[in-house]
């Protein structure tokens, strides 16, 4: 994958001009610092390149290939099995190609096919792509977009999709399925986080009068673990595998105000964010600890609501501009118990709420090379005190200065 990210950066300019194709894209590089429990790591870096080859074949048709890398140099908490599992370390690259088809009445079909490679390392000293939760995704999507006029004067664009995406752990298998019939121990199955996915979506986007702008998405995820089996309170494994659905909607709603005249005007832009979700499975929990030996059902249920104000300040001047959002999370889980420091559980549900802040400033240096800074901040809490699987309480935030490059 990293190669072929490589190549593509390489020849595409070359490539573009024979061939006819567009070439664009962006460059960020970021060097600073985080903070992660009240401890300081190393200066690092942070990178995202983002590139495309677009050709138009007629009017009406048109091909876009896309390449993305991003790589992360500081601690962050990522859920991938369902809680937050602790990296020092991340890199994402993908790759893609979609095919855009106009028709009349102002329809469009955008077909796609893509593939992804995440890598994590859970410490300083294990090597890139030995990660346990290493994985690779495989996609392929379909989308209907009309854009047409919501009465007469308001542009409105909505989309129906449907994706499908695989995702294969490469290096996890549990040990359960490894040596169970040495250990005569039931067996869950092997590779037990590999899903297939199927998403139905739909986006709308309006341009409302007054210099507002909404939209909005409603989308339902249906997730089936290929080869994890469902437990039982008696410990057995059954023939069923873990289903899973994941239903998100999520509406934003931004305006921009008159310019105010100070500091050689600035341009205000003000948004919010509001979102819920709700996760559904079949699967349940053991806990066979003899200290604390206890069956949970639908031990991943949960429900969560997100709310996340945004502001954005251009000083039309010089070119200025500054954002700045925060974002508020509350996720209850319906069945999972919260658990004190020993793993002695609770009567109470478990909950786990984040707060973070975000600090953005670009400034343009040369004609499409800005100059950057950002501070984030945020905070998990949580009534669970038990945290030898999952992270459910830290504190964490980092500074970086670096250059964005549009080409």
């Amino acid at each position: 994958m990293k190669k072929l990210i490589a190549a593509l950066l390489l020849l595409a300019p070359v490539y573009s001009a024979a061939g006819g194709f567009d070439f664009s894209g962006k460059l960020d590089l970021f060097g600073g610092q985080y903070f992660f429990e009240n401890q300081s790591g190393a200066v690092n870096g942070y990178g995202v390149f983002d590139a495309q080859l677009a050709r138009s074949y007629s009017s009406s048709a048109g091909l876009i290939v896309s390449a993305r890398s991003v790589y992360t140099g500081f601690k962050q908490v990522n859920e991938l099995s369902g809680g937050g599992t602790l990296f020092q370390q991340s890199m994402d690259n993908a790759l893609g190609v979609k095919w855009l088809q106009r028709y009349e009445g102002g329809y469009s079909l955008k077909p796609r096919l893509g593939v992804k490679n995440q890598l994590f390392r859970e410490t300083k000293d294990e090597k890139w792509g030995k990660g346990l939760y290493d994985f690779n995704r495989y996609e392929g999507g379909l989308t209907l977009e009309h854009k047409t006029r919501w009465g007469l004067s308001t542009p409105w664009i909505w989309q129906l999709s449907w994706d499908a995406y695989y995702t294969r752990y490469t290096r996890f298998k549990s040990l359960a399925s490894q040596y169970g019939q040495e250990l005569a121990a039931p067996n869950p199955g092997s590779r037990v986080l590999d899903t297939l996915t199927n998403q139905f979506s739909y986006d709308t986007e309006l341009d409302l009068p007054g210099f507002m702008k909404a939209d909005l998405l409603a989308s339902v995820a249906l997730i089936g673990y290929q080869d994890q089996r469902v437990i039982n309170s008696e410990g057995r494994y059954l023939s069923s595998k873990r289903s899973d659905s994941y239903a998100a909607l999520n509406l934003g709603i931004s305006k921009r105000y008159n310019d105010i005249a100070v500091l050689g005007q600035v341009r205000p832009v003000l948004g919010v964010n509001v979102g819920l979700a709700n996760l559904i499975s079949n699967q349940n929990h053991l806990d066979t600890d003899p200290k604390h030996l206890k069956f949970i059902g639908s031990f991943y249920d949960y429900s969560e609501v997100r709310m996340a104000p945004t502001a954005q300040f251009t000083f039309i001047s010089c070119g200025l501009v500054t954002r700045l959002s925060y974002e508020f999370a509350l996720r209850s889980y319906s069945e999972r118990l919260a658990q004190k420091s020993d793993g002695t559980y609770t009567s109470g549900r478990l909950a786990q709420y984040s707060n973070s802040f975000n600090v953005e400033a670009s400034y343009p240096v040369y004609r499409n090379l800005d100059a950057k800074l950002q501070g984030t901040w945020s905070a998990s809490r949580s009534n669970n005190r038990y945290e030898q699987v999952y992270r459910y309480n830290y504190n964490s935030s980092a500074y970086f200065a670096g250059f964005e490059w549009r080409f």
